[in-house]
């Protein structure tokens, strides 16, 4: 048996017990001696329930970069709102959002703020500057508008 095993199997049992943030140790743990994408999305899911979104990026990122993970729009999706929260980066959010209304276009009914990915590749070349006005990572709403100055 692995030497990592038995603390995987811990972590997996205190996730699957809500308990996020002993799961999250252990996950953190072992995680170098896993190949990617490992537990990372384990990672996620802890820090998302802990709502500790600072650090979430990384590890979303490593999770979406494998497969099935890369086909799951509500990640693409909370990934183009953390770039958008936490690192202000209005271009990577709308690749991210791209990505996910590629795989879900229903997300942009229930997500009224994606309505604007539809209009971003426009309003660049009109030379509009993305203003970001609000991110609610709880409700998943978020406001960007375009100035034309």
């Amino acid at each position: 048996m692995e030497e990592w095993r038995p603390t995987l199997d811990q972590a997996l049992k205190l996730f699957e017990q809500s308990q996020f943030e002993d799961a999250l140790s252990k996950f953190i743990s072992i995680r170098d001696r896993l190949a990617p994408p490992g537990v990372d999305v384990h990672i996620y899911l802890c820090l998302r329930e802990l709502k500790r979104y600072e650090g979430m990026i990384p590890y979303l990122e490593t999770s979406l970069a494998f497969s099935p993970n890369d086909r799951n729009p509500e990640q693409w999706r909370v990934l183009g709102l953390l770039y958008l929260h936490n690192e202000r980066d209005v271009e990577k959010a709308f690749v991210a959002w791209k990505r996910a209304l590629e795989l879900n276009p229903s997300l942009a009914q229930q997500y009224q703020g994606l309505q604007v990915v539809y209009l971003y590749d426009s309003m660049k070349e009109m030379g509009g500057q993305p203003i970001i006005d609000f991110v609610d990572l709880e409700t998943g709403n978020f406001g960007v508008r375009f100035s034309m100055e």
